[in-house]
């Protein structure tokens, strides 16, 4: 008789508390989005820096600075890191991988990355420069390279920014976005991963809260990009696209820093928050409003094509 007693005791105290860990940890469609954003976090560190030891072992210094070996070196290693992460999750989750933003089998995916690379990275970066020259602010100065010179760093910096942007793209809108939109929504989960990629920024050399704030509005439209396509093709184009034309085409500084083996030597004068001053145009005025310009003939664009993409839903 006491033994039944205490059997049902014991479960007695037992359902309550199975209910509150069920309640923590699992929602209707499995382990609640929190915890797996944890899971992937912790083994994108990890990873890292098991990697990080391994690289230091092997190449010592010759992976760091601004050298193009180094760059190219650093942003593949990062990218196939995430890239791990995100299939190792997709394992986890019984997911393609293609559904965390960069899916391969899709035959839109090589003609949005051109547009975005076209239109909506190195055109648009364009018209900032020649709005710049029109307030006398900016001038584009000659060429400092010539011959084989052309080809090869137009080459060189056009792997690079390629990689940046898809490092940078998928690291916070890859599987960071689809699964803390999940938990909190779309818009506001945009927004938290916008400013982590805004504060990241803070750490280059030669930022302003210009520059900063610059960063936080590509984001949201890096987001909207995939919002209303689906994917981050379009996002990395755009990316791509609007770096190597600050780095390399007109040679002008990327968030503070200035690459060797770029085609014109520009000059500016006039006011740092006119011309963007020591971060290069991002930290200009004017690119702030042609940020949100593009963001806003964009979202008119692809309204009227299609219904918005539902990416994910909340749990």
């Amino acid at each position: 008789m006491r033994a039944r007693e205490a059997l049902e005791t014991t479960n007695l105290t037992d359902g309550p508390q199975q209910n509150l860990l069920q309640f923590i940890f699992f929602n209707q469609r499995g382990l609640r989005p929190g915890w797996r954003l944890l899971i992937f976090v912790a083994l994108f560190v990890g990873i890292s820096q098991v990697v990080s030891i391994l690289v230091r072992y092997v190449a010592g210094r010759r992976l760091q600075g601004l050298y193009p070996s180094a760059l190219i070196a650093n942003e593949t290693i990062v990218f196939l890191i995430v890239v791990l992460c995100t299939w190792i999750m997709s394992r986890i989750e019984r997911r393609r991988i293609g559904e965390y933003g960069l899916p391969l089998r899709n035959s839109g995916a090589l003609p949005r990355f051109v547009r975005g690379y076209i239109f909506w990275g190195f055109l648009p970066l364009t018209l900032l420069l020649l709005v710049l020259r029109a307030l006398r602010v900016f001038y584009f100065g000659s060429p400092v390279l010539h011959g084989g010179q052309i080809i090869f760093w137009a080459g060189v910096w056009g792997l690079l920014f390629i990689l940046v942007g898809l490092a940078e793209e998928y690291t916070l809108r890859g599987y960071a976005l689809y699964t803390l939109a999940e938990g909190i929504g779309f818009w506001p989960a945009a927004i938290v991963l916008a400013a982590l990629f805004a504060v990241a920024h803070t750490f280059n050399a030669g930022e302003s809260r210009i520059g900063i704030v610059m960063t936080a509005l590509f984001a949201m439209f890096a987001s909207m990009t995939l919002r209303y396509t689906g994917n981050l093709w379009l996002a990395v184009g755009a990316h791509a696209g609007w770096d190597w034309g600050e780095s390399y085409f007109y040679g002008v500084n990327d968030s503070g820093i200035q690459l060797r083996g770029h085609l014109l030597e520009p000059h500016l004068q006039g006011p740092a928050w006119l011309n963007g001053g020591t971060v290069g145009p991002e930290g200009s005025i004017v690119c702030l409003v042609l940020v949100v310009a593009m963001s806003i003939l964009f979202a008119l664009l692809y309204r009227k094509a299609r219904e918005p993409v539902l990416v994910v839903t909340r749990g």
